[in-house]
């Protein structure tokens, strides 16, 4: 379907069409390798001279060059391949989290080329601060005109349009203006959401080059507790006002453990990382007070043996599988896209995380779902920050309210260039 791009008095504005088209073809070219002229025109239905117009004025920009003849000998000339100029423009992604924070400068490729690391400090007004000179460190070896913009990754739940966090319960924030502090003196552009969203978003955006993105999908993020994110037809599920997805603290026991969002029996409080090493902790007895291995080392130990640690992974993957399997009645999803510890320990705990799923739902219902490691591992909410910033420069177009939402949708505009 068109869509076509009106005034407020309904006609339409050309400037915006010619903009949105040419966020289309650049788009294209991202997402399609070896893509050239006229698989844009057929792809597209945009008549050959706006191709030829839009792909001329991104080549002097110096957005796109050619990447040589493509395609079997043919008569005439054969058509030539067209790509990104990846150091052409540059994006700032940050990850606000409470084991480190890292700030980093990439390329329109998504490949890291400058970063950052900053430690944890219990003072949030501090730690921010000097999580800004970080940004402002690797900004200002950027020119303004090859800069598109930073995207921060945030715990918890927030103000999209501020970055204010208004509740990061694990962290101790609550209306923290995180946007305001990192932002302050930074002449670009910030873009915020919340990070097991973010996970999601760099799963889609950053795929295979060439291969179909899936559309329906959950990110399940177990770092500091448990997140989740989910695209749904192509898009981020946000919700009536950007809290969607929360099914960490959705309920599996009425009467269980008491959650830090102050409700009892969530399945964060069963199924993520501070869950394991507090199960693990118990069985080993390992006295409150006392520094106890994180969910990485139990998955290690595990690996070597340790009875005990596989006992609790053994727990707590009936606990995910309940989740998932709730999940999976809720969304129906192609696929759930594990993070994190369980990623990384995802062939220890498949079956027994499976075997609890089949057990709470019918095998039909189970038939075309995949549970899968996420492809970015650890690096995967730092991947959605740039994947966010991306997104506003590629998909955009006048009209919209951006936020990053369209992700790797192709949306066609009609005119004439």
């Amino acid at each position: 379907m068109s869509t076509l791009t009106l005034t407020t008095r309904g006609a339409l504005r050309k400037s915006h069409l010619r903009e949105a088209n040419e966020r289309l073809v650049l788009n294209l070219v991202r997402q399609t390798p070896q893509i050239s002229r006229s698989d844009i025109v057929r792809i597209t239905g945009l008549p050959p001279s706006s191709v030829t117009f839009i792909v001329n004025r991104m080549m002097r920009d110096g957005l796109l060059c050619e990447a040589g003849s493509q395609g079997p000998k043919q008569v005439g000339r054969r058509p030539v391949a067209l790509r990104l100029r990846p150091e052409a423009m540059m994006v700032v992604g940050v990850e606000i989290s409470q084991a480190h924070s890292r700030i980093v400068a990439a390329d329109l490729h998504g490949h890291m080329l400058r970063r950052r690391v900053v430690g944890w400090r219990p003072d949030h007004k501090l730690f921010l601060v000097r999580v800004r000179e970080a940004i402002r460190a690797l900004t200002e070896r950027i020119s303004a005109s090859r800069l598109l913009g930073v995207g921060v990754s945030l715990p918890g739940t927030i103000d999209r349009t501020t970055g204010k966090v208004i509740a990061a319960e694990n962290l101790g924030w609550f209306d923290v203006e995180a946007g305001r502090i990192l932002s302050e003196g930074i002449p670009t552009n910030f873009y915020f959401e919340n990070n097991a969203k973010l996970g999601a978003l760099a799963e889609r955006w950053f795929c295979e080059p060439g291969s179909k993105p899936l559309e329906n999908f959950v990110f399940v993020v177990m770092r500091g507790g448990l997140g989740t994110g989910v695209i749904a037809d192509g898009r981020l599920l946000q919700g009536a006002s950007g809290e969607a997805s929360e099914f960490g603290h959705t309920i599996l026991y009425p009467e269980g453990r008491r959650c830090v969002c102050g409700n009892s029996g969530c399945w964060e409080e069963y199924a993520s990382d501070l869950a394991l090493e507090r199960l693990y902790a118990e069985r080993r007895g390992i006295a409150n007070g006392v520094e106890k291995p994180d969910a990485e080392e139990i998955v290690r130990l595990g690996r070597n043996g340790d009875a005990l640690a596989l006992a609790a992974l053994r727990e707590t993957a009936a606990y995910l599988g309940m989740g998932f399997a709730n999940l999976n009645a809720a969304l129906n999803p192609e696929a759930i896209v594990v993070g994190d510890w369980l990623a990384s320990g995802w062939d220890l705990l498949r079956d027994w995380v499976w075997e609890a799923l089949r057990s709470r739902a019918p095998q039909r219902y189970l038939t075309r779902l995949r549970i899968v490691p996420a492809r970015h591992g650890a690096d995967s909410m730092l991947m959605g920050a740039l994947a966010l910033a991306f997104s506003e420069f590629f998909t955009q177009s006048s009209g919209s309210n951006g936020r990053g939402t369209a992700l790797n949708s192709v949306s066609l505009h009609t005119s004439s260039a």
